[in-house]
């Protein structure tokens, strides 16, 4: 047997009678709801002649875990917490959960939530020990109108949502994904309505947005991880063949920003004990592969810092090596972020603007430190102009793209000064890179929806 639920809503009063049963059931927090009922609404009234007509419409739709064919859930998480079973209910395992919140990112239908109590990702398992004993789920149970439903996934009336298009699927849910839910919807009939449709229970029903301050852990560990690597390519271009009498100032600065980096991306995690498990999924997780090549980068910063210690020379194999783990590990950081439920950053945007910071922290870092040759400069303003290039929004729109803007700008100016009279201002030109670069980084976490 293959589970699906089916759902008519051209008979749901809205009742929530199974949002509540769920919630009831699974001792849900405030905050966490595995299954919602949503508020679909729409039209005008029109006044013709002396009277008024009206095209308003509304129709409840209820949503959990649609236990997709292809769950990106299971796709994406880093330790292979999530279990497809034989019968297609997709089990998450708390176990071995870390609390990342990755999968959420990636569910187009909001399915996995945080649970801040207990620390870890939380989803409706089908009301699995329900099932063992020949019961429904719970919410199933509760529907007072019968509209709500379970049962193998050839369910012959309504739309099996995982045998049609995404362009197909009704209102609200999205077009883009290709996961192939496990619902069957027999349709209301506004749902075929060309009026615009707006959700009228939205604060209700959406799922736990983050707060920008909670991604600061993960904003300072792709910074500082792009800094330590941009800063190891510079220094690997800018002394000759061999590295020979390479100070050991700015290598351990570089070690300080990734071990820094890394120790940041732990403490976002919610169940920290199981972050040993990170690499189990580097078949289909880029998120296993960036914490990789983040470790097999810092390999390779402590091998040519061993070798500048003890032989007074890097390699140039050794630093090749080292610097292409480091494009390894920027990649990986990119391609985490581009997930079709986040369309603000799912564009190529996102791994070209990650290569760019990656140059221009570098860059900018090491002329502050060093100063060694005056083509730094020019490779600064390149990446700058192109940094400005890639803001995609006109800065009319928003006074904090304005003010990074007008950042990029100033370092722009700083670093024509520097190159037509021959000064040394990298320290400043520097701390406006850093500056635009952390704006720039909150502004992208902003932009996930």
């Amino acid at each position: 047997m293959t589970y699906a639920f089916s759902f008519d809503a051209s008979f749901c009063s809205g009742c929530k009678a199974c949002q509540a049963a769920c919630k009831d059931k699974n001792n849900l927090p405030v905050g966490v709801l595995w299954r919602r009922v949503i508020e679909v609404s729409g039209g005008t009234w029109q006044k013709t002649g002396v009277a008024w007509d009206n095209t308003v419409f509304a129709y409840n739709l209820s949503m959990s875990c649609n236990h997709c064919v292809h769950p990106k859930c299971a796709g994406v998480c880093p330790v292979d917490a999530y279990d497809v079973r034989a019968d297609g209910i997709v089990v998450l395992d708390s176990t071995k959960c870390i609390g990342c919140g990755y999968c959420a990112w990636a569910c187009p239908y909001g399915a996995p939530q945080y649970n801040p109590q207990a620390g870890y990702m939380t989803k409706c398992d089908f009301c699995l020990d329900q099932l063992e004993q020949g019961l429904p789920p719970a919410c199933v149970a509760a529907c007072p109108m019968r509209v709500l439903g379970y049962g193998e996934a050839e369910i012959e009336q309504g739309i099996a949502l995982w045998n049609v298009s995404p362009e197909e699927h009704p209102f609200p849910l999205p077009v883009f994904s290709h996961t192939q839910p496990r619902l069957t919807i027999q349709p209301h009939a506004a749902m075929t309505d060309t009026e615009e449709k707006i959700l009228a229970n939205l604060e209700e029903v959406q799922s736990r947005i983050s707060s920008i301050w909670e991604e600061v852990p993960l904003m300072l560990f792709t910074l500082l991880g792009q800094l330590a690597v941009g800063g190891f390519w510079v220094m690997s271009w800018m002394f000759e063949r061999g590295m020979a009498s390479l100070s050991l100032v700015p290598q351990l600065i570089i070690g300080a920003a990734l071990g820094a980096g890394m120790l940041s991306s732990f403490a976002h995690l919610g169940t920290k004990k199981n972050a040993w498990r990170v690499l189990n999924h580097l078949s289909r997780s880029w998120l296993s592969r960036e914490l990789l090549f983040a470790g097999l980068f810092g390999l390779g910063w402590l091998g040519t810092i061993l070798e500048s210690a003890t032989r007074n020379q890097v390699t140039f194999e050794a630093a090749v090596f080292t610097s292409i783990l480091g494009i390894g590990l920027v990649y990986s950081m990119g391609q985490v972020y581009r997930l079709p439920a986040a369309p603000g950053w799912n564009t190529w945007r996102t791994n070209v603007g990650f290569m760019v910071s990656t140059l221009l922290l570098g860059l900018s870092f090491m002329d502050s430190l060093l100063s060694y040759e005056s083509k730094i400069a020019g490779g600064i303003l390149v990446a700058l102009f192109v940094q400005l290039a890639l803001i995609s929004k006109r800065p009319s729109d928003d006074l904090y793209i304005k003010i990074r803007i007008g950042l990029i700008l100033s370092g722009i100016g700083l670093t024509v000064l520097s190159i037509v009279r021959s000064c040394d201002i990298g320290l400043p030109v520097f701390l406006l890179v850093a500056a635009e670069e952390v704006l720039g980084r909150w502004l992208f976490y902003r932009s996930r929806t």
